[in-house]
């Protein structure tokens, strides 16, 4: 399922009014310093699996990546480095994209899960529309509790000055920035689809896993 390119209701961000980023600026730490976004998963970087799952979703794509900037160019999307280097977190991610973002909406995805859902941008556009809301999370159930996805979101690219002022005055938190305003969940069905890769234990499941298929825990 992608973002409709129409729409009867004209509130429902369409996909030509979303961009997306795959977020590959983290420092790696849990797998021993490397670059997450470039190991291989069946032979191609994770960030370029992310990037080619996202497209048929969005109207436009960025990485957010502060290594390699050239290996990530080459992926032939333009890239933006978080404004300061100090890694500080996904949501610096958010800010260099939205600084980059020439749509009114920006949908974030991280590097290191290659199977998320096919709908996710349609599904998190839908939401937003419905409850006339500014953002919109991923949630899923697991182990009977249901547990949102913060790097899976979909925000207004209005929301840039905001953010820029919360990572100011010494913000991380994801979910204490997007509770200021009035964040939606949207539950996902398979949370498989979100499994990702912080360890090299990880990326070997990851590698054992079919492309393209649900990874499992």
């Amino acid at each position: 399922m992608t973002v409709p390119l129409l729409s009867a209701n004209p509130a429902t961000p369409l996909r030509a009014d979303i961009t997306g980023v795959v977020l590959a600026g983290g420092r790696g730490t849990r797998m021993g310093g490397v670059d997450k976004g470039l190991q291989p998963w069946h032979g191609r970087p994770l960030a370029l699996h992310a990037l080619e799952r996202l497209a048929p979703q969005v109207g436009a794509l960025l990485v957010n990546a502060n290594r390699h900037l050239d290996a990530y160019a080459a992926f032939g999307v333009p890239v933006c480095p978080d404004a300061t280097g100090d890694h500080a977190g996904p949501l610096a991610g958010w800010l260099a994209a939205l600084q980059a973002c020439r749509t009114p909406w920006l949908v974030t995805v991280p590097c290191d899960s290659p199977n998320f859902p096919l709908d996710l941008a349609g599904r998190l556009a839908a939401a937003v529309s419905a409850e006339g809301a500014s953002l919109a999370m991923a949630a899923c159930v697991e182990g009977g509790d249901l547990r949102t996805q913060p790097v899976f979101c979909l925000l207004r690219a209005s929301l840039k000055d905001s953010l820029a002022r919360y990572l100011a005055e010494g913000g991380r938190k994801v979910d204490r920035w997007t509770a200021q305003h009035g964040c939606v969940t949207v539950t996902f069905a398979d949370g498989a689809a979100f499994a990702n890769a912080n360890t090299v234990e990880e990326l070997q499941r990851l590698q054992a896993a079919p492309d393209g298929g649900p990874i499992g825990r």
